[in-house]
């Protein structure tokens, strides 16, 4: 049986440089570009805050990949329009950490397939697909995919769990301190 491969702890600057370095690389080759088909991105808010609509769209299959309906958990990433989310959360971000999410994006959307043995784009694969190039990414002997997978993965359950709906499927009721205040005051009770 094969060793599972540690994940190595991802900070943002380690995640900013190598994803910026791998899509520099790959944007040398033309005719690459970012993001799902029109019709997809074309879902895409009017509000995007960092995100632009193939952005999003990318990022909504990658979390959808990783959080799947009916995997870990009964509600998966697209019922709770993860994308959104995300794209809110990093709307205080820097250039450079923004930068560094976009150069992740391309580098999942080119390069992932290509770690599995596959020619297509990421986010033309059926689920399957997309979750063996995942794995790819995961058990990559280049560190730098490594880090893709867990810097994209971080960003998406970092933001799945902060949703109050994720979190009687991790068996956490709310914020206790909430709960003990609001029985000594009267006001305010938990349902």
């Amino acid at each position: 049986m094969r060793a599972l491969m540690a994940i190595p702890e991802l900070s943002r600057r380690v995640f900013l440089r190598r994803s910026l370095h791998a899509a520099g690389a790959i944007a040398l080759v033309p005719g690459l570009s970012i993001g799902c088909a029109p019709a997809e991105a074309a879902h895409a808010p009017a509000d995007l805050r960092v995100l632009d609509s193939g952005e999003w769209a990318l990022l909504g299959v990658v979390a959808d990949t990783l959080i799947p309906r009916g995997g870990a958990f009964a509600l998966g990433a697209r019922d709770v329009d993860l994308a959104t989310r995300i794209d809110a959360f990093l709307s205080g971000e820097s250039a450079g950490v923004l930068g560094g999410l976009s150069a992740a994006l391309f580098l999942i959307e080119w390069g992932s397939p290509l770690a599995s043995g596959r020619i297509a784009r990421f986010s033309q694969l059926g689920p399957d697909e997309r979750a063996t190039c995942i794995d790819a990414l995961y058990r990559s002997r280049i560190g730098l995919l490594r880090d893709v997978y867990a810097g994209l993965k971080q960003l998406c359950f970092f933001t799945f769990y902060a949703i109050d709906a994720s979190w009687p499927a991790v068996g956490y009721d709310g914020p206790w301190a909430h709960a003990t205040l609001s029985e000594s005051t009267g006001r305010g009770a938990k349902p």
